[in-house]
């Protein structure tokens, strides 16, 4: 997603424009009257349109299973962690020892097993959304060359400056819009809720679905 984030949303239109046709020696330079600028939330826009949508899908028909079995993994520590606490006064010590030693094995599994899952998923998220983010990339400077955008900020990020964006600018479902437009999805994908508008007083959070995480195990207690 950074390739995206980082390189593809601070977009000049008149340098764009200028790329392909050479401007006139005397044409005069951009002034703050006649900027127009746009915001966008990236990673929403991405992930809502429809074929985000159904690669979000596929990749969780793909790791959903794996990661309900690391949840019952992590439920099955958990409760030989119970019977341990509950039986420490009345439980033999040879019996808290099998118990200490199945609760060390055990964790000591998942966190490998969870450690591949999350490496796979990851790998596997990036290389579908590796063609979206290129599609998108597409889309957004397409859109602004249309429509005489100068900048387009992305506000999704956790550390964009941005601390107010008036609703007018967020031009998010407008480029959901414009990408379903060019690439329209498969028959049978989910339908396609609408994007939040940007909120005005405030940076809107990151919205990415992601594939389930397994639990981090809680580490053995003494």
């Amino acid at each position: 997603m950074k390739n995206l984030m980082s390189a593809v949303l601070f977009l000049a239109a008149a340098g764009l424009a200028a790329a392909q046709t050479p401007a006139p020696a005397a044409a005069p330079a951009a002034t703050p009257a006649t900027l127009k600028i746009g915001v966008i939330q990236a990673e929403l826009a991405l992930f809502q349109t429809r074929e985000g949508q159904a690669a979000k899908a596929e990749l969780d028909k793909k790791f959903g299973p794996r990661a309900e079995v690391l949840q019952r993994a992590k439920a099955d520590i958990d409760d030989l962690q119970n019977k341990l606490e509950r039986g420490g006064t009345t439980m033999a010590q040879a019996a808290k020892d099998e118990l200490q030693r199945q609760i060390t094995t055990k964790t000591r599994n998942l966190q490998r097993d969870a450690q591949d899952f999350q490496d796979e998923q990851q790998a596997e998220g990036n290389k579908v959304m590796a063609d979206l983010e290129e599609k998108m990339k597409a889309v957004i400077y397409k859109f602004a060359a249309e429509n005489g955008l100068s900048l387009i900020l992305n506000v999704s990020e956790e550390n964009s400056p941005v601390l107010y964006v008036a609703t007018s600018l967020d031009i998010t479902q407008a480029i959901i819009d414009a990408y379903d437009k060019a690439y329209p999805a498969v028959k049978g994908a989910a339908p396609v809720t609408k994007a939040p508008s940007a909120p005005s007083s405030v940076k809107p959070a990151t919205t990415t679905p992601a594939a389930p995480k397994p639990p981090a195990p809680a580490p053995p207690k003494p």
